[in-house]
């Protein structure tokens, strides 16, 4: 009997839809580690146990798993709901911990005054060399800073645990140097179509994170 999973403490709905949906395709853990290129152990961590998964590993995972991001995180309503917890814990988390979420890339949030109002917009990411680095249209209006205030948010919520975390940077975005352009350049894809050829790179001065848990 292994102890210690038991006292770890029990698996996310995401985890469990996770389990499931890799035995369904008849994979090993080790097979998802590879299509992912997470760590077998990471693998068999966010099956098992409470994580914090980043918006990066949700979508290698979604991929390796062939399925949508939206239908591989949808709840299960059919379920027997949990008991709600009587007091979930908010805490503080150390700067490496923000980090490491960061550094997995993906898809956050950028917030900036624009020329009328505060403009929020998601933006594809990379972090590179201490810099968070994104794409957008030459035209937009952040592309014309040439060193302004910035904030950058990621967050992930399990709403069927109702554990979750996000990470908050303040700093100042500028046009990025031809050689940070030239390195985040395989890095960055945006999602969003049309001609994102100008490189972004926020220099944080200030990071810290939050994470909420119900266990």
């Amino acid at each position: 009997m292994n102890t210690k999973s038991q006292t770890a403490g029990r698996p996310s709905d995401l985890g469990i839809r996770i389990r499931r949906r890799r035995l369904a395709l008849g994979l090993s853990m080790a097979e998802v580690a590879q299509r992912t290129g997470l760590s077998t152990d990471r693998v068999e961590h966010i099956e098992t146990r409470p994580f914090a998964l980043t918006g990066g590993e949700l979508v290698r995972l979604a991929r390796a798993l062939d399925i949508s991001i939206e239908d591989l995180t949808r709840l299960d309503h059919a379920r027997t709901p949990r008991h709600q917890p009587v007091s979930p814990i908010l805490e503080p988390m150390r700067e490496e911990e923000c980090l490491k979420l960061i550094d997995a890339g993906g898809v956050g949030r950028i917030a900036y005054n624009g020329a009328d109002d505060l403009v929020v917009i998601p933006v594809n990411y990379c972090y590179l060399n201490n810099l968070i680095i994104f794409r957008t249209a030459a035209d937009s209006a952040v592309a014309q800073y040439g060193l302004a205030p910035i904030a950058f948010q990621i967050d992930f919520v399990d709403k069927g645990l109702q554990d979750g975390w996000s990470v908050l940077v303040n700093g100042m975005v500028r046009p990025a140097t031809a050689q940070e352009t030239d390195a985040a350049r395989d890095r960055v894809e945006p999602w969003a179509g049309g001609t994102r050829d100008s490189y972004m790179a926020i220099e944080p001065h200030r990071t810290s994170g939050r994470r909420i848990r119900s266990w």
